[in-house]
């Protein structure tokens, strides 16, 4: 006659439960602080890259709209309002910028006086920040005389024009800022951006001293 064996198993006591779960939490707890300053690093990058990305090429067009003008034909200007521009000696936050231009409607060729070699000024480029963010840009080849620089009048004229035109030339801008020592003879121009990715924020600040023409 053959017997049967039969195993009985044990099961787990309330103890080891609880030792299981308090184990498991603390190694969840660690893959979290090791995994979380990863993630956020690379959403800073990002950020990081997003700003720098979003506002060099703006820079740049900036510093060339600077170095080609006169010193006296460049304005910080309000948005509201009628527009008033003036030069400030020291770096000041402005809520436009205008410089007198030769480049045929603003992006064309440099054009010259066929006389005497100087620029022959054919408007106003205006630069602004909406409310948005966007940084802005838009050319005024109405304001002034033909081959004259404008004066802060037909500055703040153009500011009224282009507000509702205007291309996007970065985003996530916050503020920019111009100051015009005059004595010096340079513009400083700013430029503060912020991006956040994921809930990381990432702030960079470009600044240039750009000595202009002054033919």
């Amino acid at each position: 006659m053959s017997r049967r064996s039969s195993s009985r198993r044990r099961g787990y006591s309330l103890v080891e439960l609880l030792s299981i779960v308090v184990v498991l939490g603390l190694v969840l707890t660690l893959v979290a602080a090791i995994i979380g300053p990863l993630l956020r690093s690379q959403h800073q990058t990002q950020a990081k890259v997003d700003t720098v990305q979003a506002a060099a090429m703006a820079l740049y067009r900036v510093e060339r709209d600077l170095r080609n003008t006169e010193l006296t034909s460049i304005y910080a200007c309000t948005t509201t309002g009628t527009p008033t521009c003036t030069q400030p000696t020291a770096l000041t936050a402005t809520s436009a910028i205008v410089v007198a231009s030769a480049y045929q409607q603003g992006t064309g060729a440099f054009q010259f006086n066929a006389t005497d070699g100087k620029p022959d000024w054919q408007g106003a480029t205006v630069y602004w920040v909406d409310s948005s963010g966007n940084l802005k840009v838009a050319f005024d080849a109405t304001v002034g005389t033909p081959g004259t620089p404008v004066n802060a009048t037909q500055a703040g004229q153009a500011v009224t024009d282009e507000l509702a035109k205007g291309l996007t030339i970065a985003r996530f801008v916050q503020q920019i800022s111009l100051g015009i020592p005059l004595t010096q003879n340079v513009a400083n121009f700013q430029m503060q951006a912020q991006s956040t990715v994921s809930g990381a924020p990432n702030e960079t600040t470009f600044q240039t001293d750009v000595e202009p023409r002054n033919d």
